[in-house]
């Protein structure tokens, strides 16, 4: 018998990164387009992505049939025998069988997907789509990371310019008041 875990995930919009740094932007008269502030996730493709799945191999898991904290790429490839390929040649084939394994699909009206499992152990199925939620929220978060450092980086980079550009005007401006002075003060010449 097989065992099917069904779980329902949306897209997590709690951002904000970018927005608060496009905040911080304006107070120093610098600009961000913040039109789309949350990127438009394609989760089928992330969750079945070679990215994701590499990072589910190597998670451990718990089954009455190998045993207690087995890689998930042990489990789907050799099991408790010896490994008979080398172990990139077992990744390749724990990537398909892993990916063949998992369903998604999508509500168009509600924006839910609806990500299923099916292993021999009912555990098993319900430990492998908690795993995947976790590492798909970790790629979300880092991912989001990385361009909110994108972002203050380049906002640190315009402050650091904005404020030479201003102590440049301000000693063009002194020069210019300098030279003004001089001119005021000399006895014109008819």
């Amino acid at each position: 018998p097989y065992y099917t875990s069904t779980a329902k995930i949306m897209s997590s919009s709690g951002g904000g990164g970018i927005s608060k740094a496009a905040g911080l932007a304006a107070q120093f008269g610098i600009a961000l387009p913040t039109g789309q502030s949350e990127p438009n996730w394609v989760y089928p493709e992330i969750i079945k992505s070679r990215t994701l799945t590499r990072v589910m191999l190597k998670r451990k898991f718990d089954t009455k049939q190998f045993g207690t904290q087995k890689s998930l790429l042990q489990i789907l490839t050799y099991g408790n025998d010896k490994p008979e390929f080398s172990m990139d040649t077992l990744e390749i084939l724990a990537i398909d069988g892993f990916i063949k394994k998992i369903n998604i699909s999508e509500d168009r009206h509600t924006g839910i997907y609806t990500l299923t499992v099916s292993t021999s152990e009912p555990q098993f199925a319900s430990d492998i789509i908690s795993a995947l939620i976790e590492v798909l929220d970790a790629h979300q978060k880092e991912y989001n990371k990385a361009i909110t450092s994108k972002a203050r980086k380049f906002i640190e980079e315009r402050i650091v310019a904005v404020g030479q550009e201003l102590r440049q005007a301000e000693e063009s401006l002194k020069d210019f008041t300098v030279s003004n002075r001089r001119m005021e003060n000399s006895p014109l010449l008819l």
